[in-house]
């Protein structure tokens, strides 16, 4: 679905896990030990939820990643190409643009 989507999908679901630990607490403090316990049976599902969003993010992350390598090889085999048939010029702009998909297929990695 998209790195941002599921990252974003997490952060929500963390805070509503929260709000029910903070409904928890608010019930605890009441004395209502099994409003209380649904309240944590809730938090602890939106806290799964959102571990579940996240491993998705890291595999989009990976296949975006992935394209890119890819991308920055043809543009590497096309940079090959172009310099053995002397192309210079048409070799620099396809090796400048492998370095710009290896780049942004490790700032992915880096995060």
């Amino acid at each position: 679905m998209g790195i941002n989507f599921q990252l974003h999908r997490a952060s929500v679901n963390a805070a509503k896990g929260i709000r029910e630990f903070q409904r928890a607490d608010n019930a605890l403090a009441k004395g209502n030990d099994d409003t209380a316990v649904k309240h944590l049976n809730k938090g602890l599902e939106k806290f799964s939820t959102a571990l579940d969003h996240l491993v998705k993010a890291e595999a989009d992350t990976y296949a975006k990643a992935a394209k890119d390598f890819d991308q920055g090889n043809e543009q590497l085999e096309k940079a090959i190409e172009a310099w053995a048939d002397g192309k210079d010029s048409v070799a620099v702009s396809h090796y400048e643009n492998a370095l710009m998909k290896y780049d942004e297929a490790l700032d992915l990695l880096d995060n």
